[in-house]
């Protein structure tokens, strides 16, 4: 069994475990991503759903149901972007910085770097793709 991951929003109405199994992580460029994180990009990892379950806050969590492929979920109370559904796939896509905790996998590439933010240089040696790494 690996070990478990454990993070929240903000203002703590919202904790999450998650099994440090994620199967992905990437930072994205996307302008959607940008708008919802509110930063130059959102670093996530994709874990399976079996793997990831609420422990405090249901109630907090907002939903906005993006497309048919993608559910964003936020904090009610702080607002904090928590993580994307992706109920086709069975995958959530958690936003990294909302771990307390260290994950095994750290972000292995950039997605979506044609639309990426005019003003944010890319300064590591990690791959780049113009659209997703799939």
């Amino acid at each position: 069994m690996s070990k478990e991951l454990h993070g929240g929003c903000l203002c703590g109405a919202v904790e999450y475990a998650v099994a440090d199994a994620l199967q992905y992580a990437r930072y994205c460029h996307c302008s959607e991503c940008r708008r919802f994180s509110g930063s130059a990009f959102s670093a996530f990892g994709g874990v399976a759903k079996a793997d990831f379950r609420l422990l405090k806050g249901a109630e907090h969590v907002g939903l906005y149901p993006k497309s048919g492929d993608t559910v964003l979920a936020f904090c009610r109370t702080c607002g904090s972007s928590l993580y994307a559904d992706k109920p086709r796939r069975g995958m959530v896509h958690l936003r990294l910085g909302t771990l307390r905790d260290a994950p095994a996998l750290w972000p292995q590439a950039h997605v979506h770097v044609a639309s990426k933010a005019p003003w944010y240089e890319i300064g590591d040696d990690l791959p780049q793709y113009e659209t997703t790494s799939r």
